[in-house]
């Protein structure tokens, strides 16, 4: 009996004991804590992930300038020497001339990078160095996305902020969606392989092809054909590298040389969808259809308000991982769809004899004349 008294003691002093570190974990410091130090592994064990794509990010970049006659220490070298590069934008306080000095940033962003580029790959061809400079775009994105992860999280270390490393634990998965998908995009953009992004490329090049064609602006070229009594002028970035062209530029100067007759501008890109929508889903809209910083957009709403073209978006909805990615199958059928609905359109929306320019926005990628 005096034994089972001790054993229901014990019993009872374990219980106790228990239940006071329970008490301990959910109603004290004590809890936060635990929490903390759990989440704390968590995000090492993502940035080391990040740290590994950005290494083998900068690995592909530096096999791509050696394969084009820079020296292994050179690359390294001139690779290191751009990370962190930035664009301070214009001041906005004072709106007048905003998009002009925006422009000029742009340009000025523009020929920093195309030198750098000519510097690491001296005997890579033109489209060779437009793949070449998206890789490393790919490249200096991944960069910020480890650069600002680890900022986050040794700040919040080093505060002990539960909150900040809680929101960045939050945000990490879709951080991470992000940084895989530009790290899968290293070998389509090293390799030429159409992206997402080329969709409007593509629908161009299926409506102009075989059709001759001419330079009108920077990277940019225009077919020109004829479709059911109307001429067509469409438009698109010069391949087969990673360009995005000067569509702004084109669509401007083709108006100008009809003296603004242009029934209708159309124009095509790719569009991120919502969560529940279909891959290579087409939509249609009223706007210029481009994801530009602004200048481009700018001068496609403006040459169109002052001759009063009606402005005509079609969009393909994809996931922003499929747009810097190889081009899903989805995204490719769908650019038959959307040509059959420009051709449908221009029929029912304008009479024989009319303009209409035809703009596929994106990056042409794998996608010649």
């Amino acid at each position: 009996m005096w034994e089972s008294t001790m054993q229901n003691s014990q019993t009872d002093v374990w219980s106790i004991l228990f239940w006071v570190l329970i008490a301990l974990m959910f109603f004290t410091p004590l809890n936060e804590r635990i929490q903390l130090t759990y989440r704390m592994l968590e995000i090492q064990s993502y940035l080391k992930q990040l740290e590994s794509y950005l290494t083998r990010a900068d690995r592909v970049f530096e096999e791509e300038a050696r394969r084009y006659g820079c020296s292994e220490e050179k690359a390294k070298k001139a690779l290191k020497s751009i990370k962190g590069f930035f664009l301070i934008e214009p001041v906005s306080m004072d709106p007048v001339g905003i998009i002009k000095r925006l422009e000029h940033l742009l340009k000025t962003q523009e020929d920093r990078v195309d030198d750098f580029i000519r510097e690491v790959a001296v005997n890579a061809s033109e489209a060779e160095r437009s793949n070449m400079k998206n890789v490393l775009a790919a490249n200096l994105a991944l960069d910020i996305i480890y650069r600002v992860v680890r900022h986050i999280f040794l700040l919040a270390k080093k505060t002990k902020n539960y909150f900040y490393m809680v929101q960045l634990y939050m945000y990490l998965p879709e951080i991470m969606r992000i940084a895989r998908s530009y790290f899968r995009a290293l070998i389509p953009l090293k390799e030429g392989i159409p992206i997402g992004d080329s969709l409007g490329p593509l629908v161009a090049f299926k409506l102009g092809n075989g059709s001759k064609w001419r330079e009108v602006a920077k990277n940019v070229i225009a077919y020109e054909r004829e479709a059911s009594g109307r001429k067509l002028i469409i438009i698109k970035a010069k391949g087969p590298g990673g360009e995005v062209g000067k569509p702004g530029d084109a669509v401007e100067k083709i108006v100008k040389e009809h003296d603004g007759k242009v029934k209708m501008i159309i124009m095509v890109d790719a569009a991120v969808k919502l969560e529940g929508e279909r891959t290579g889903e087409v939509a249609e809209g009223i706007g210029a259809a481009i994801g530009d910083p602004g200048p481009e957009k700018y001068k496609i709403e403006t040459v169109a308000t002052e001759y009063g073209i009606p402005l005509v978006a079609i969009v393909v909805k994809e996931d922003i991982t499929e747009a810097i990615t190889a081009m899903p199958r989805e995204v490719a059928e769908a650019a038959d769809r959307v040509v059959e609905r420009i051709l449908d359109i221009i029929k029912k929306k304008t009479s024989e004899g009319d303009v209409v320019i035809i703009a596929g926005i994106g990056n042409t990628i794998g996608i010649s004349q």
